[in-house]
């Protein structure tokens, strides 16, 4: 799914400069992102455990789950991000089928990698 197509004409657009802290691991979150432009760092207990490039998502767990921010993620560029609430993420899921399985992919893909990160199977 080419989610900068989908959000290339959202009204709710951020900027943040390199070094920026978008999402911080232990508070709460209502809003997920889509990486318009630039890198993100995601990071657990200061380790970088992953990068997220233009096109990719990230703090959509918080908007799954309800719970705390599992990771850290800081602009390593300059970077813009597309800004989606809770409102608009449970919108996509129920009438986008394709955002439904992307955002199914991204999370069997990191749970994957945090499977190899530990060394499991």
């Amino acid at each position: 799914m080419d989610l900068l197509e989908v959000f290339k004409d959202s009204d709710d657009i951020v900027g943040f400069p390199a070094g920026a802290v978008i999402i911080e691991e232990g508070v709460a979150g209502n809003h997920m992102y889509v990486v318009m432009a630039g890198e993100l760092a995601i990071s657990i207990k200061g380790r970088v455990i992953a990068k997220a490039a233009v096109g990719e998502i990230v703090g959509e767990m918080a908007l799954i789950n309800a719970e705390m921010r599992s990771a850290t993620v800081t602009a390593t560029t300059a970077c813009t991000l597309a800004v989606i609430d809770h409102a608009s993420f449970q919108s996509l899921l129920r009438h986008v089928p394709d955002f439904s399985l992307h955002v199914m992919n991204v999370l069997a893909d990191r749970l994957s990698a945090a499977f190899e990160m530990i060394g499991e199977p």
